[in-house]
C-alpha cells in the first residue's frame, strides 16, 4: 500500500511500458538492465515487461555493445575517466562482462594512461599536494578516477613528493557486500 496522500502507481501493460521506455531513453541513453529495473514495477507483469523490452530491441532502441561503446569513449573523451573507473560503471548499470571488456579496449587500447591522467589532472584542476594526508586524498582520488596505481604513483613522484609520502599509499581494499 503506497504512503498515505499517495495514489497506487499504475500498471502499465506492454504498450505503455514501450511508451514510458521510449521517455526514458530519449532522455539519456540506458543499458537493458537498466531499463528493466526502472520498468519492473509498473509492469503489470513478466510478460508485458519481455513484450516490451523485445519491442525496444526489435526498434533498434536497446543494443547494450554500442550502448557501451559510446559510454566508454565519451567518459574517456569529456570525463578524462581512467579504464576501471568505466568498467565499475558499465557493471553497476547492469551491462555483461564480456560487452565492458570489448568496450573498454576498444575505446582505451590506443590510449596513454599516463596522459589521460595528466588531462584528469588538469580537468580538475588538481594541485600539488603539501601534507601527507592531501597526498593521501589524491591518491584515492585518482584511483576512484579509475587509474593503475602505478600510473598515479609515477603522476605523484612526477611532482616530487616526499618520498616518505608515497611509500604507504595503495589502492584501497574493496568493500564487502
Amino acid at each position: 500500500m503506497p504512503p498515505r496522500g499517495q495514489r497506487e502507481p499504475v500498471k502499465l501493460d506492454a504498450d505503455g511500458l514501450y511508451a514510458r521506455a521510449v521517455r526514458l531513453l530519449a532522455s539519456r541513453a540506458r543499458a537493458a538492465a537498466e531499463l528493466q529495473r526502472l520498468l519492473a514495477p509498473r509492469a503489470a507483469g513478466p510478460q508485458a515487461l519481455q513484450a516490451a523490452m523485445a519491442r525496444l530491441r526489435d526498434h533498434g532502441y536497446l543494443d547494450d555493445r554500442r550502448f557501451a561503446e559510446a559510454f566508454a569513449r565519451y567518459r574517456r573523451d569529456a570525463e578524462a575517466w581512467g579504464p576501471a573507473r568505466c568498467r565499475r560503471e558499465l557493471a553497476r548499470r547492469g551491462v555483461p562482462d564480456a560487452l565492458i571488456a570489448a568496450a573498454v579496449a576498444a575505446a582505451y587500447g590506443e590510449s596513454d594512461e599516463a596522459a589521460l591522467l595528466a588531462a584528469y589532472i588538469r580537468r580538475k584542476r588538481l594541485r600539488r599536494p603539501d601534507t601527507p594526508a592531501q597526498a593521501a586524498s589524491l591518491f584515492r582520488r585518482l584511483w576512484q578516477a579509475g587509474y593503475a596505481t602505478s600510473t598515479i604513483h609515477a603522476a605523484l613522484r612526477a611532482w616530487r613528493l616526499d618520498p616518505e609520502w608515497l611509500d604507504g599509499l595503495d589502492a584501497p581494499e574493496p568493500a564487502d557486500e
